[in-house]
């Protein structure tokens, strides 16, 4: 059963599709000529690679695997509870993904493939950090598990099933903010080249100060009234 987002949370997660899809985008454009937000196909590139017997194309693969790994390892270690009555720990993540782009736009002019790590990790560690954020549900640097919920629903819907508004509303806006991103990752790269990923860096830092601006809310809030904690927004559950 999935239950209704709070707003903000809504918010967050398109601005996180639209971050991923943007850098992927720039990823397919410049010269690694490849999605570097989610890593399925680096490892079916890998694989083929090994057949082929080209180890260093192979090594390359698997060290973007391993790379969106450690992205993820980094969000779990920040993020040791997914309560979102907590946002402290989301800023410290998102300031680390914004410091993780920052340092791709720069790597990539004189070392392209550590820039195109350094991406990846980011994107490791956004994935994980926005599946703390719903259960382990919801993703936002890639889509095709938007897809098939999408596709279920609709599947769902021809069987005379009612249809779940909130669950649509939000796979829906993920989907269109994903598509969105990588209309203006491919626009910005053609006017800015690989420089451009200092735009999703300079607004994942926006969304990180958001979240230490809430939490210092948040805390001022319980200082007034110790009595009156605030109830964590609820999250979706998991199907």
């Amino acid at each position: 059963m999935w239950l209704r987002t709070p707003r903000w949370i809504l918010i967050g997660g398109a601005w996180l599709a639209f971050t991923a899809g943007f850098v992927n985008a720039v990823g397919y454009e410049g010269v690694t000529l490849r999605g570097v937000s989610h890593v399925t196909g680096q490892v079916t590139q890998l694989g083929i690679e090994l057949v082929r017997g080209e180890h260093d194309l192979a090594i390359n693969a698997g060290i973007l695997v391993l790379a969106f790994f450690v992205g993820a390892v980094l969000s779990g270690a920040i993020v040791r509870k997914p309560e979102l009555a907590n946002h402290r720990p989301y800023g410290i993540a998102l300031v680390v993904e914004s410091a993780l782009l920052f340092a791709g736009a720069v790597l990539y002019a004189g070392a392209p493939r550590v820039a195109e790590v350094a991406v990846v990790v980011a994107m490791g560690l956004q994935n994980a950090l926005a599946s703390s954020w719903s259960g382990a549900v919801v993703r936002t640097t890639h889509v095709t598990g938007l897809v098939t919920d999408l596709g279920i629903i609709c599947g769902r819907a021809l069987r005379g099933e009612p249809v779940d508004g909130p669950r649509l509303k939000l796979l829906g806006l993920l989907f269109g903010s994903f598509a969105a991103g990588g209309v203006g990752g491919a626009v910005m790269f053609n006017a800015l080249g690989w420089r451009c990923v200092v735009l999703p860096a300079l607004w994942v830092l926006l969304m990180a100060a958001i979240f230490v601006r809430r939490q210092q809310a948040a805390a001022a809030t319980a200082a007034q009234s110790p009595s009156a904690a605030a109830t964590p927004p609820r999250a979706i559950s998991p199907r």
